[in-house]
């Protein structure tokens, strides 16, 4: 049987993210195909402060052994902000990089001892993302075969200096989309293994499609964003065109997830706050379209969950990413300014037969390339060829 050891800075069934919960899926999935898996991570549950909170000590969640072990520090994300905005400052010519990630967390020098030592008694790690010390300094440690899920995309960590170590170590890296693995290409140039894995996503077909409207005063049509409601999401620029949109054609627009910035009191705009799982498919099948907006992702699972319900997707065209998605799957538009999204939100609007062709094409592309069949199979097939 091949022991795999997983290293993750947060996991558990209510921890919420899109590493922790790819690693768990592959932690799940690969223990229900005959692997012996463990994973090693912290007892914390948010990553904003990394405050310990899970016991520490061993426990089994859905037959996957977890080990893990309380940090040392807790991060005040007001103070290492203020931190990093003068770390990143392009004038700033003394900064210490090792100082920079020990404060960006989680600082769990008890996890980086037990990997050290426990080594032997595995065949292959696999780390999840590159941002976190964690990462940085668990790779140095371990000499058996090691992966790297590094989910990067091009933002200003990965820049640093040390980060040509980390990229330097690992036998093998694991790619969620084709526009990540180029980026690490460009910058870093590994000349090891270099796999396109992508994620998997559950297929559900027993969801209750109008439940959304069952449990929430909307009316159709609307257009939907799911996921976390703050600056840096590209958000600005959508309040602004949807105001015009709204004056033109009626649609409304409904938000869903953790609300981080004011929301603009436009007619139309409806925000639902959390919603169950169920219920945001219903959303997803039942709106128009879907938005995603952000200028920044390395993956984005919500434009897949769109997929999933047949549902076209307008994404912002400065994520190479998303306009990977856009691109393979043919199952949707991007936009670049305000104009734009609006002709595009008007052009979904105005057709039926195009927004269940571009939903359809849609549908097959995260079918294709998404399912977990697919992907586990790919990731079994990885691990064989490393050990």
């Amino acid at each position: 049987m091949i022991r795999i050891a997983i290293v993750v800075q947060r996991y558990g069934k209510d921890v919420v993210g899109g590493a922790e919960t790819l690693s768990r899926d592959v932690a799940e999935r690969l223990n229900s195909n005959g692997y012996d898996v463990t994973v090693f991570t912290t007892t914390a549950k948010d990553y904003v402060t990394w405050k310990n909170h899970y016991k520490e000590g061993e426990s089994i969640l859905n037959g996957v052994l977890i080990k893990r072990f309380d940090s040392e520090k807790e991060r005040n994300i007001e103070e290492f902000n203020k931190y990093s905005t003068e770390f990143f400052n392009p004038d700033n010519k003394s900064r210490n990089e090792n100082e920079w990630i020990e404060l960006q967390g989680p600082y769990c020098p008890e996890l980086i001892e037990a990997i050290e030592k426990e080594q032997d008694n595995y065949d292959l790690f696999m780390f999840f993302t590159y941002l976190y010390h964690t990462t940085v300094e668990g790779l140095k440690v371990i000499k058996k075969p090691k992966v790297l899920f590094p989910t990067a995309h091009d933002e200003l960590p990965i820049y640093l200096n040390l980060m040509k170590d980390v990229f330097s170590l690992p036998d093998s890296f694991f790619f969620l989309t084709e526009s990540e693995m180029n980026l690490v290409k460009r910058l870093f140039n590994p000349s090891k293994n270099l796999a396109l894995i992508r994620t998997g996503i559950e297929f559900k077909e027993d969801i209750n499609n109008l439940l959304i409207k069952n449990n929430y005063p909307l009316i159709i049509p609307f257009m939907l964003y799911a996921g976390r409601i703050e600056k840096g999401k590209g958000l600005d620029l959508v309040f602004n065109a949807y105001g015009e949109l709204r004056n033109r054609i009626l649609l409304d627009f409904v938000l869903i997830g953790k609300k981080l910035m004011d929301i603009p009191e436009i007619e139309g705009i409806k925000y639902l706050g959390f919603v169950s799982e169920e219920e945001k498919l219903s959303a997803f099948n039942q709106a128009y379209f879907s938005i995603q907006p952000s200028p920044v992702e390395s993956l984005s699972i919500t434009t897949l969950e769109s997929f999933t319900q047949k549902t076209p997707v307008l994404v912002n065209s400065q994520s190479d990413v998303l306009l990977e998605h856009i691109r393979y799957s043919n199952g949707g538009f991007s936009y670049s300014n305000e104009g734009e999204f609006i002709n595009n939100a008007i052009k979904l609007y105005n057709s039926k037969k195009l927004r269940k062709e571009m939903g359809e094409r849609g549908y097959d592309y995260v079918k294709n390339y998404f399912s977990w069949e697919v992907v586990i199979d790919k990731i079994k097939k990885e691990i064989e060829k490393i050990i």
